[in-house]
């Protein structure tokens, strides 16, 4: 069981890469978070393999930020990067924060979802 997080604050968003998410996986378990504490409780309590974490969040912390403290406490969890913002300067703070990688909401979500399965789920979970 792969158990993920999904640090996302729009709603809209959220929901379309979950049930995509779960319609991919079938070995994979989501909670979902929306803001900064929220999410280091999360961290603290459910102990994430993966988190997928949008940089742009109605809190205090951004997505850089959570990434930043949620590697320096637990660096064996994967955490991807996925944002609005495709520039190098925050592709460049998320590595530098210890992202494991960085993907671009603008690309299709077959592809978000290609990208994650490849280097995170094993295929014998793809269905």
């Amino acid at each position: 069981m792969l158990k993920t997080l999904l640090v996302e604050d729009n709603l809209i968003y959220l929901s379309v890469l979950k049930s995509a998410l779960k319609k991919k996986y079938v070995d994979i378990e989501i909670i979902v978070s929306s803001c900064d504490t929220e999410a280091l409780s999360a961290i603290d309590t459910y102990k994430p393999d993966l988190v997928i974490m949008d940089i742009d969040l109605n809190c205090e912390l951004n997505g850089l930020e959570l990434t930043k403290i949620i590697k320096a406490k637990y660096h064996e969890t994967v955490v991807i990067v996925l944002s609005e913002h495709d520039i190098p300067e925050y592709r460049l703070i998320a590595q530098q924060n210890g992202a494991d990688g960085f993907l671009a909401k603008s690309s299709s979500l077959k592809s978000i979802l290609d990208n994650l399965g490849s280097t995170l789920v094993p295929q014998s979970a793809v269905t």
